[in-house]
């Protein structure tokens, strides 16, 4: 019987000294910002995020290039919007927060929040979703938005 108890203790700590591995994360301090949008590129991306919280379909289409209008049609907006709406409500209000570091590239993170009422329509909520919309540069004064998408 001690024997049996003795193996039990012996492999219930064996288990926790082996399953218990030390992962080091490493938390940065925070930073004042270092990366910085440059004004062509940041209008642009205000622009996109005014014309989708006004429902403009034909501006929020006329601001990519003309490539990628052939695949994001009006229509396309009108489905992608009503989605949106569907999943988190209707968009009432942004603000930018930071443009992340990559090189001929610029991440910008815009905060949306977006509004909703119940399905009795008795009480409102707010919920906020992290837009990220890639912008670059064509050269020293065009800028183009490269790609988007709600986080």
């Amino acid at each position: 019987m001690l024997k049996i108890k003795f193996a039990v203790i012996f492999s219930a700590v064996a288990m926790l000294l082996l399953s218990s591995g030390c992962t080091v994360i490493k938390e940065y301090p925070p930073q004042k910002e270092k990366f910085t949008v440059k004004k062509q590129e940041y209008e642009l991306a205000r622009k996109l995020l005014q014309a989708f919280v006004k429902n403009d379909a034909e501006t929020f289409v006329s601001l990519f290039p003309e490539e990628a209008r052939e695949k994001f049609t009006v229509d396309f907006f009108k489905k992608t919007r009503k989605a949106v709406n569907e999943s988190v409500g209707e968009p009432v209000a942004y603000s930018y927060l930071t443009s992340l570091e990559f090189p001929a590239l610029t991440p910008q993170i815009w905060k949306v929040r977006f509004r909703r009422t119940n399905v009795n329509n008795t009480k409102e909520y707010t919920s906020e979703v992290i837009f990220k919309v890639v912008t670059g540069m064509l050269n020293e004064k065009e800028a183009v938005i490269i790609a988007f998408h709600f986080l």
